[in-house]
């Protein structure tokens, strides 16, 4: 992929904030985190486009009260789920409360209608839904066949 440079004139302030940034995540320079921030804006401009792709690819982080009927609820709604569940991890965060990452796939609107419904389950008491869109590219480097 080739590199394109570019010049960009931002308030004095908004610079040095964004270095002081920059070094705390430990980015190798401004350009990477400048990459960085580029592709989460542009992911997140797609997510909420008006069309609704096709391979809109999520993480609906959750974590709740570990009871056994909220468990059953969550399996549940996961297999009535028009969005496809690619993958879940369960964690036993305390004696208390479970942490679920469920990896999604599907469209935005079936995306969005799970993690809807499972935040409106009693017991849920976070909620951190992550989207993006990974077009399919014409680069042949990495291949990954399923």
């Amino acid at each position: 992929m080739a590199l394109k440079r570019f010049g960009v004139s931002v308030p004095e302030d908004l610079l040095e904030k964004f270095d002081k940034l920059v070094e705390k995540k430990e980015y190798i320079g401004r350009s990477e985190a400048i990459r960085d921030a580029m592709r989460e804006y542009i992911s997140q401009f797609e997510w909420n486009a008006e069309s609704d792709l096709e391979d809109t690819m999520a993480s609906l982080n959750i974590v709740y009260q570990h009871k056994p009927r909220l468990m059953s609820d969550l399996t549940r709604i996961q297999h009535d789920a028009q969005a496809q569940v690619v993958s879940t991890v369960h964690v036993h965060a305390t004696r208390s409360h479970c942490l679920e990452v469920i990896t999604l796939k599907g469209t935005r609107k079936s995306i969005e209608e799970l993690a809807n419904k499972i935040s409106g389950l009693k017991g849920i008491e976070y909620v951190r839904l992550f989207t993006f869109y990974l077009p399919e590219s014409d680069e042949t480097e990495h291949v990954h066949s399923h």
